[in-house]
């Protein structure tokens, strides 16, 4: 039986390209979107280093390689060339916890290999592209349709309650802001003091999230995420290593719905389209880097793999089995639907007991029609 060689993995290697430690952050981000890869090899004294779209997030235009090198301390690859056996990569991968370089002919890398992605390619059933995740107070939430891992039901459900609790003392924040912005700057126009009273409370909010252990969370389920659909080992090296800033992150649309609501408003309403469809995402990034995420410590990082790998084995056990997914339960492992019962339910619940207190004419009515603005 012949040996299985590294040159049998090629159609799993993931494309690269290359880079001087030299060249600026500005052009290497030219290069990802000129090029569309993953990831560029930039070779110093030491060897190859491999350079991801999320390294050069939060680098200026014009700082070069090898500063990003440096503070992100990115420590050299292994290799294996092409005439090695599969079973020398198996044995480098589950030493060091890293993907491998796979060098060619002239000793040029070819390809980057990923542990996951062979083992995928070797049993024969491919590995998620997508993941989606959900941070909660109790914990992280992964989901890519097929399978799902982390919190359960249960908690996604309290998850959506508080998000409505916060929703509504939001709204009635930015309420009694504008009361009182109308009743100490008369001579301001109204739109004005309504587009204060909107951004105030939202950036108490967001100012919360980032000083409370939710934003760690956050950081962490990003960087699982990036690990995922990386293929890349789901241990607390592997995943440091990677951004805690994602680009499908539910901030950036929440920027964008933002945006489009406050320039619809009080600008021009093409204008404002333009401004948002061109900046969103990057001021969502900024966003998430310096608010919505922080650093994860050793805590959060394993709450983060305990879903993450929770997430893989209902994923694989799926694939492996064959296991015919409806559109309904597909439906239903994204974890929207549980979020939102616990969202509605809450404002359900609130709006009874505003209705009742009415009723017994214990709140008076300008509240009562403050809080059925929620139903």
């Amino acid at each position: 039986m012949r040996t299985l060689l590294i040159s049998d993995l090629r159609p799993v290697y993931k494309k690269i390209n290359f880079v001087s430690h030299f060249d600026t952050i500005g052009r290497l981000i030219l290069f990802f979107r000129t090029h569309g890869c993953e990831i560029f090899l930039t070779h110093t004294d030491d060897g190859y280093c491999a350079i991801s779209k999320d390294d050069v997030i939060g680098f200026g235009w014009n700082d070069l390689v090898s500063d990003l090198l440096m503070n992100k301390n990115l420590s050299p690859l292994m290799f294996v060339f092409e005439n090695d056996s599969v079973d020398k990569f198996l044995q480098l991968s589950l030493i060091y916890k890293k993907p491998v370089i796979v060098l060619g002919p002239g000793n040029i890398p070819v390809g980057i290999l990923y542990y996951p992605d062979v083992i995928a390619f070797l049993n024969g059933y491919p590995m998620p592209t997508r993941v989606s995740g959900v941070s909660t107070p109790f914990g992280i939430f992964f989901t890519n349709s097929l399978a799902r891992g982390g919190v359960n039901d249960i908690k996604l459900f309290l998850t959506g309650g508080l998000f409505s609790l916060f929703a509504i003392i939001l709204f009635i924040t930015g309420s009694f802001f504008y009361e009182i912005l109308k009743y100490n700057f008369v001579d301001f126009d109204p739109y004005t003091l309504s587009l204060f009273s909107i951004i105030l409370p939202l950036v108490i909010f967001l100012f919360l999230i980032k000083f409370s252990k939710l934003s760690k969370l956050h950081g962490a389920e990003h960087k699982v995420a990036h690990a995922i659909e990386s293929g890349d080992i789901l241990s607390k090296n592997s995943v440091n290593s990677y951004s805690r800033v994602h680009k499908r992150c539910g901030t950036n649309l929440l920027i964008l719905l933002f945006l489009l609501q406050i320039m619809v408003i009080y600008i021009n309403p093409i204008l404002a389209c333009v401004i948002a469809l061109f900046t969103w995402r990057a001021l969502g990034n900024k966003i998430q880097f310096y608010i919505t995420t922080s650093e994860p410590g050793e805590k959060e990082i394993n709450n983060a793999l305990f879903a993450g790998r929770d997430f893989m084995k209902n994923y694989f056990n799926t694939i492996i089995n064959n296991v015919k997914i409806s559109s309904f339960r597909k439906v239903y492992n994204l974890g929207i639907f549980q979020i939102l019962s616990g969202y509605f339910f809450v404002i359900f619940v609130i709006n009874f007991l505003a209705w009742s207190l009415l009723w017994l004419g214990i709140l008076p009515k300008d509240y009562y029609q403050l809080l059925r603005l929620f139903l």
